[in-house]
């Protein structure tokens, strides 16, 4: 069996399928999926949502690295190394958890409870989406080797 990332254009192809998909078709998604904004709306919540954006751009990119060193060590994964990818990805999803309570209020400013609760469903499911996607061209560890 031939690891989906066997070289590093492969790698590359999928970091660039997951940028694609978040960045540059989530604004779009967000739009068509709340329906309508008044322009009072669309002013208080394209701000925070950019600003969010922004941040959550980073941790796009942490877990493409995370992605990457799996790659880089996935013929000769040590437990050592299986541990520490593992710590660093929920160190990841503790931090992203994190960047959701602070965001909170400042969409609950720009939104009425149920458009805020509307966006967030949204916006959970375009990422599920997209780790579902990413997830699933990621080979399995391997767990049967001796190291």
């Amino acid at each position: 069996v031939v690891p989906v990332f066997a070289d590093n254009a492969t790698l590359s192809q999928f970091v660039q399928l997951l940028k694609t998909d978040l960045r540059a078709t989530a604004k779009d998604n967000i739009r068509k999926g709340m329906v309508t904004f008044t322009d009072e709306e669309a002013k208080r919540f394209w701000p925070v949502y950019d600003a969010y954006m922004g941040e959550l751009g980073k941790f796009l990119d942490a877990r493409i690295a995370l992605i990457a060193a799996y790659a880089g060590d996935y013929d000769n994964m040590a437990d050592a190394k299986a541990k520490e990818l593992m710590d660093r990805r929920f160190e990841q999803l503790k931090l992203r958890n994190n960047l959701d309570v602070e965001y909170r209020p400042k969409f609950a400013e720009a939104l009425s409870p149920r458009r805020r609760d509307r966006f967030y469903q949204l916006q959970h499911e375009l990422e599920a989406l997209i780790e579902l996607q990413g997830v699933s061209q990621i080979p399995k560890m391997k767990w049967w080797q001796d190291q």
